[in-house]
């Protein structure tokens, strides 16, 4: 049984989008690839994360989930700050982080910056961060942030977690399961039609559950994935294994076959793990 079964995503279930093969590092006329700035999470992605696309990342704690979000913020400012600017404007926002677990630190995005040598003041500018506090709010800010989108620009959304009030509704006793699923469902279509509208990066962390089934090769699953995998493209596991080995694992593309390669975190960020 293939991993993407295990996970019960179905290809003919996923809202397909337009696939980029573009695999060079920075752009190609309206084509665009975001690096993670480390080489094993760039290969298995082929090459980074597209322009079009929509990715899960889940796993457990001390992964490196927001680690990556952070990184990614840097890497985007790094990559394509130039390209984004206009003539007039200044510290234009096209980075679009929503923080639903209150865990963005501008202090950790400082240190990153630090290797690239970047102003730390037009980096944090380029970010436009919404702090959110329920899915009520998170459907707003959505809505909003169609009046920073800029078609034909570069445009990178960042949601660290996506299905943190999702699990908190499932939990309320006044809240019923059905209404709970009813307002995820509406966030991810929303999501969805930002990313077929525009054409950003759609890059997504998820709270796990155990799965189910004992035998399976991958043990956590997202919360909520039998909504998730119909918006989902691309799913990418990250896996603690003993002291700083973790693994980050394809396990669902559209167009790349599954791969697992080794990456550990320090203080520069996440980087190729190193014997």
């Amino acid at each position: 049984m293939t991993i993407n079964k295990l996970l019960g995503i179905g290809k003919d279930k996923i809202i397909k989008l337009q696939n980029f093969y573009n695999q060079s590092a920075v752009k190609k006329e309206n084509q665009y690839i975001l690096t993670s700035g480390a080489k094993n999470f760039d290969e298995t992605l082929g090459g980074g994360f597209c322009k079009g696309k929509k990715y899960l990342i889940f796993g457990a704690n001390k992964t490196g989930k927001t680690q990556l979000c952070h990184q990614l913020c840097v890497q985007a400012y790094f990559q394509f700050s130039e390209l984004i600017d206009e003539p007039g404007i200044e510290n234009k926002q096209f980075i679009f982080y929503f923080d639903t677990e209150n865990t963005f630190r501008p202090e950790r995005i400082k240190e990153l910056a630090i290797k690239y040598d970047l102003k730390l003041e037009k980096l944090l500018k380029s970010i436009l961060v919404s702090k959110i506090m329920s899915n009520s709010a998170f459907l707003l800010s959505l809505d909003e942030l169609k009046h920073y989108i800029k078609d034909n620009s570069v445009n990178i959304i960042i949601i660290d977690t996506i299905n943190n009030y999702y699990n908190s509704d499932l939990a309320q006793k006044e809240i019923t399961n059905s209404k709970a699923k009813e307002n995820f469902f509406k966030i991810l279509t929303k999501i969805n039609e930002l990313s077929l509208h525009n054409n950003v990066i759609v890059i997504a962390t998820a709270q796990i559950t155990s799965n189910l089934n004992r035998n399976a090769p991958i043990k956590v699953m997202p919360i909520g994935n039998y909504i998730l995998n119909h918006f989902f493209s691309e799913y990418l596991y990250l896996d603690y294994k003993e002291q700083d080995k973790r693994y980050i694992q394809l396990v669902n593309s559209l167009n790349l076959p599954e791969k697992k390669l080794l990456y550990q975190i320090s203080t520069s960020g996440i980087q190729d793990y190193k014997i």
